[in-house]
């Protein structure tokens, strides 16, 4: 009977200091974090955007400046063709040239590489 009692009195004790707590600390917190909720999630998208473009224009200023289409034999040896332009200053058309060059030449495999910024700066000064 004494155990019944004390651990009545333990229970009704926590009950009220759980409803004391919720009702004056928890309660009051959440509605106020709630009139945050809609910042927050403004200033998380806010910050990803910023972040991607920050990450997009970084990998942008590692494109190479210009392109060369490597022309490779059937022995697998690096060759010049005459009259096949190689430089170029755009992926794009380095591209389409090469998949003409494919269908004109078709005993040579043309790959399109890009030269690092590095590179095409002392190539273009010598």
């Amino acid at each position: 009977m004494l155990i019944g009692t004390i651990a009545g009195i333990i229970m009704q004790s926590f009950g009220l200091t759980y409803a004391w707590l919720n009702d004056y600390l928890v309660s009051p917190f959440l509605a106020f974090t709630r009139g945050f909720e809609f910042a927050i999630i403004f200033i998380a998208a806010a910050l990803f955007f910023a972040m991607s473009v920050f990450v997009l224009l970084k990998q942008a200023k590692k494109l190479p400046k210009s392109y060369v289409v490597e022309i490779v034999d059937v022995y697998g040896e690096k060759v010049s063709v005459d009259g096949v332009r190689q430089v170029f200053s755009t992926h794009e058309a380095a591209e389409s040239y090469a998949r003409v060059y494919r269908n004109s030449f078709p005993q040579y495999k043309f790959r399109v590489v890009g030269i690092p910024p590095g590179v095409a700066a002392k190539a273009s000064k010598s």
